[in-house]
């Protein structure tokens, strides 16, 4: 089973897990990280090495990050350039962690579940007020 690591500012990873949580219940191999106002850098780097050891049982691990350019999403892609057989997507959301959710057992690649949760963070994404202008 791929796992999953949700990283953010604040508290918002944990705030998505635990929404995930009242749609779908539990998941497993499912942990967040988070910068906090009191944390460092280096202290999110350590953390995450360790929490992506925790989710890896050799599937390989996507990790969903809140801003692309940000600390969470740097410390990331520091690792990226190892072998670790991990992707990275920013601009997490909900049906974005849902979809990760739903689909890793699929048998996909951790590189096709990446982009399967890109395009189903996009397809959440509407401005209902011009849908129901079209209604």
């Amino acid at each position: 089973m791929i796992g999953i690591v949700v990283m953010s500012h604040g508290g918002l990873a944990e705030g998505l897990v635990s929404a995930s949580e009242v749609i779908m219940g539990p998941a497993q191999q499912v942990r967040t990280l988070s910068l906090r106002r009191e944390g460092s850098v280096d202290e999110l780097s350590s953390d995450f090495e360790r929490v992506v050891n925790e989710v890896d049982t050799g599937d390989g691990v996507i990790v969903l990050c809140d801003l692309f350019g940000g600390s969470p999403c740097n410390v990331a892609s520091m690792g990226l350039r190892s072998a670790r057989n991990y992707h990275l997507v920013s601009g997490a959301n909900l049906p974005m962690l849902i979809e990760a959710i739903n689909s890793r057992d699929e048998g996909l690649s951790p590189a096709a579940l990446a982009q399967r949760c890109v395009e189903s963070s996009h397809e959440g994404i509407r401005h209902i007020n011009e849908l129901l202008a079209q209604a």
